[in-house]
């Protein structure tokens, strides 16, 4: 339901621009408006496991979710979908802590990087359906379907999501404790670098194709289509590196194909290379994250459900910086911006060791 939502919206920024006649490059500020509301909302999450069923908070947050994603599709003002984004993306912050807690408390550490790699490719599946959706209906109606899953996650919740999570309750959960501990500053610190820039190029992709080559709606989902399928496919060998190679060196490919995709950005090309430009960058995203992800699963079980809230509140926090920040760039030029993109992840890439200082070994 999230990754159906969320992944189309930098598909969808041109024609929303063109329907409600605002500027594609003021359109694009509704998706920090979701991201960083989420991104704060996230850090409730493992605080209220103690005391509030996970049930009972997931079913609140999808029938929000819903209300509020019907909102955004029947509104005719960019300050109103703001505000109807960012009320969506407080409701949607729950999924994601809670089903890393879930992989955490009930797999092993061997299979844990395959099975965050199944769980994100599943979300991967559903921003394929979302992106390519967007090239066929109207904007509007892929705020209503998604008010529509919502809705349907909500009854399912009810009969197929756990009551509770003993290991997890017993943890207690204290940021500054978690932030202060060298380690895990270091790993989030890298997060929120690689998130926000990942974020700065990903959200603008839309506008891009739209201004530098000049594609219609179509082609402009399904170019972002391919971003989806192959970080489907990404997630899944992501995982196994992860699980037989070790997380460090999964992370550090990863970024360095994310890295030299978005460089590549600079340049411009006949389609069917910019399109395995696109497949490299979804690959490389997700490879990378995988890892991270898998790393955070494997800290001890008091640490779990904060690191696994505090993932959540970095990437989006950063993630809607970067989309603000990187508009200040683009605006100007994309190839030069894209450029510095790319070298700036690569220099990530290489320093990865110093921020990841945990076991990584299987």
């Amino acid at each position: 339901m999230i990754s159906f939502n969320i992944s189309s919206i930098a598909a969808l920024i041109p024609a929303i621009s063109y329907s409600l006649s605002i500027p594609d490059f003021l359109v694009v500020e509704i998706i920090p408006y979701y991201m960083v509301p989420y991104g704060l909302a996230a850090l409730i999450c493992a605080p209220l496991i103690r005391v509030i069923k996970p049930k009972i908070i997931m079913v609140f947050c999808f029938a929000v979710f819903a209300v509020f994603s019907l909102i955004s599709g029947a509104t005719n003002s960019l300050e109103q979908l703001a505000w109807a984004r960012a009320l969506t993306g407080i409701a949607a912050a729950s999924v994601m802590p809670l089903s890393l807690i879930i992989i955490a408390e009930l797999a092993e550490r061997e299979v844990r990087g395959r099975l965050v790699g199944i769980f994100f490719s599943c979300s991967f599946i559903s921003s394929i359906a979302g992106v390519a959706l967007s090239s066929i209906i109207d904007w509007r109606w892929i705020f209503y379907l998604t008010a529509i899953l919502g809705l349907a996650m909500m009854l399912l919740t009810l009969f197929l999501f756990p009551d509770d999570f003993k290991k997890q309750k017993k943890a207690k959960v204290n940021y500054l404790n978690l932030i202060l501990e060298p380690k895990i500053l270091k790993i989030f610190l890298f997060i929120f670098l690689v998130s926000m820039i990942y974020h700065a190029a990903y959200n603008w992709l839309g506008v891009y194709l739209d201004r530098v080559y000049n594609l219609n709606q179509l082609k402009i989902s399904l170019f972002i289509t391919t971003v989806g399928v192959s970080g489907a496919f990404g997630q899944i060998l992501g995982g196994f590196i992860s699980d037989k190679k070790g997380r460090l060196k999964a992370c550090a490919f990863g970024l360095l194909v994310l890295a030299a995709s978005i460089m590549l950005l600079y340049g411009k090309f006949p389609l069917w290379i910019l399109a395995l430009i696109f497949v490299g960058f979804g690959i490389g995203w997700t490879i990378n994250h995988n890892s991270l992800v898998t790393i955070l699963t494997d800290l001890p079980n008091e640490y779990r459900p904060g690191v696994a809230s505090l993932n959540s509140s970095v990437r989006f926090v950063s993630g809607g910086l970067g989309v603000s920040l990187g508009g200040i760039f683009l605006q100007h030029d994309f190839g030069y911006t894209f450029l510095i993109f790319g070298i700036l992840l690569l220099v990530l890439s290489i320093f990865c060791p110093r921020f990841i200082q945990i076991d990584t070994n299987v």
